[in-house]
């Protein structure tokens, strides 16, 4: 299994614990993570604080949290896991022209159907982050060895 596999499949469970919700916060009041945060919770096992602030570009801990999630390597490959099973268009930053996998999540967990306005259930959250762990076990080469064949009787 590889480690993008292990945090996907770790982020599930911490989701699944703490409850999940698509609010304001990273991580809400009563302790539900957003997806983003159950990811980073996945590969570091620890909450920071600037979490539980508001997501806004005025908030200095919206700040910190994103440099948090976005310096952590791990991470960030667990995140772009996850960006590349959703069927949805991955926005670009305006200024890089870059994909930007933090977003894709963000917008699909608040609204997975923008037909509709419904954001996904908490079991299609689960179910989102184990296929994408499956996929990544699929994707990631895996060891090659040789056994030795039966020699034929002489």
């Amino acid at each position: 299994m590889s480690e993008t596999s292990r945090i996907l499949r770790t982020a599930a469970r911490a989701a699944t614990y703490h409850g999940l919700q698509a609010g304001p916060h990273f991580v809400d009041s009563h302790g539900r993570l957003d997806l983003i945060a159950a990811i980073y919770i996945g590969a570091t096992g620890k909450t920071p604080h600037s979490f539980a602030t508001p997501n806004t570009p005025t908030s200095p801990f919206n700040n910190m949290a994103t440099a948090l999630i976005e310096t952590n390597e791990p991470v960030m490959n667990a995140i772009r896991a996850v960006s590349d099973v959703l069927p949805t268009d991955k926005p670009t930053d305006s200024v890089t022209g870059l994909y930007c996998p933090i977003e894709h999540l963000w917008y699909w967990q608040t609204d997975r159907q923008h037909t509709t306005g419904q954001p996904p259930t908490d079991t299609e959250i689960v179910g989102l982050l184990l296929r994408a762990a499956r996929e990544n076990d699929t994707t990631v080469p895996k060891l090659l060895f040789s056994v030795p064949t039966q020699r034929a009787a002489a």
